[in-house]
């Protein structure tokens, strides 16, 4: 799956919890017999409940999509068309509003750049609780989570800290690896 793809599908469901973040014109009705935004407010009240049984949940889901990708795959794509199903009208805005940012970022690809790297700059910076430029373990577990699962292995110089230059070098390691188009 090539990354717009990706993106797009990530965004349609992602977009209830845009909502819940008061973003213009993104509205998700309540009708009071579940928590709001559907499957994913249900799944962010259990884990309110039991965090570590969720986060054993998430291992476990990890764990089977790295050994079954297609059927992963598969299971996001039913998921998305589900979404789009019950609400094709967000399903069309959140596409055009991807169309839109595409156009943008084809035509001047330097500002999207460095607009996601000002992004990215700042959850570093707010991730860093201690601001000493570098993130521990437990910096990266709590504000950065995904890239706390690769720690070690981003951690080039085994120092117990991820300094800017070894998530950069990794990031470019990974793009290397898999370069736009490939998938």
């Amino acid at each position: 799956m090539n990354i717009n793809k990706l993106l797009f599908f990530s965004a349609l469901l992602a977009g209830p919890a845009f909502a819940v973040e008061g973003i213009p014109g993104a509205a998700v009705a309540n009708d009071g017999a579940k928590p709001p935004y559907g499957q994913h407010g249900a799944m962010r009240e259990a884990c309110k409940a039991d965090p570590e049984k969720c986060k054993a949940e998430a291992q476990a889901r990890r764990a089977a999509c790295q050994a079954d990708p297609e059927k992963c795959r598969k299971e996001r794509m039913a998921q998305h068309e589900k979404v789009c199903a019950q609400n094709p009208e967000q399903c069309k805005e959140m596409k055009a509003r991807m169309e839109q940012r595409r156009a943008q970022c084809q035509a001047d690809p330097e500002k999207c750049r460095q607009e996601h790297a000002a992004r990215a700059d700042q959850h570093f910076k707010n991730t860093d609780a201690d601001g000493n430029g570098m993130l521990s373990r437990a910096e990266a577990e709590k504000g950065m989570p995904r890239l706390a699962r690769h720690f070690d292995a981003i951690d080039a110089n085994k120092d117990g800290q991820l300094s800017r230059n070894e998530m950069d070098a990794a990031r470019k390691a990974r793009r290397d690896a898999n370069p736009p188009g490939k998938g």
